[in-house]
């Protein structure tokens, strides 16, 4: 049995100029409404630098405590918000975790995730020390679960998620 080649346009990147033809690129097409959550204050510094970038759908919250079937948030911009009510509408969330984040935080934010059906992703953020903690409380929380090597990484990574 011969194999065939790989070719260039089986691959999701478009390889030449001819091959962008074919993409979708229709305005508002690729829009999301996605929730970035800091789950502790290295993750929040982070969030609030990404805040002040452009992004196409995203809100970026920092998680404060748990409540009784909800959780107090705080929007980088400032004020306080429910987690309850941040979920109406948004279609993805984002756990940004450092090695001091929480796992009751993590718990909260993905059980709400997945009794509402939305898609949850966690990126652990080098620095702060060992991750392995913070992966095991994110790992049964979020369907989507990313060690990063450089913080420098994160926005590139929340743009593939069409943040």
């Amino acid at each position: 049995m011969q194999r065939q080649p790989t070719l260039l346009s089986s691959c999701s990147r478009a390889a030449t100029a001819a091959e962008t033809r074919y993409r979708i690129d229709a305005p508002g097409f690729t829009r999301r409404s996605s929730r970035v959550i800091a789950l502790d204050p290295h993750a929040a510094e982070i969030v609030r630098r990404l805040e002040g970038q452009r992004w196409s759908g995203g809100h970026f919250l920092v998680f404060e405590s748990a409540l009784p079937g909800d959780a107090l948030l705080r929007p980088a911009a400032g004020g306080t918000a429910l987690l309850s009510a941040e979920l109406q509408g948004a279609d993805a969330v984002v756990m940004l975790a450092s090695a001091r984040a929480s796992a009751e935080a993590a718990s909260v934010i993905g059980e709400a995730c997945a009794a509402r059906s939305i898609m949850s992703a966690g990126l652990v953020v080098p620095g702060a020390g060992p991750v392995g903690e913070v992966v095991s409380a994110l790992r049964p929380n979020a369907m989507v679960l990313v060690v990063l090597q450089d913080a420098g990484d994160i926005p590139e990574v929340l743009s593939a998620l069409r943040v």
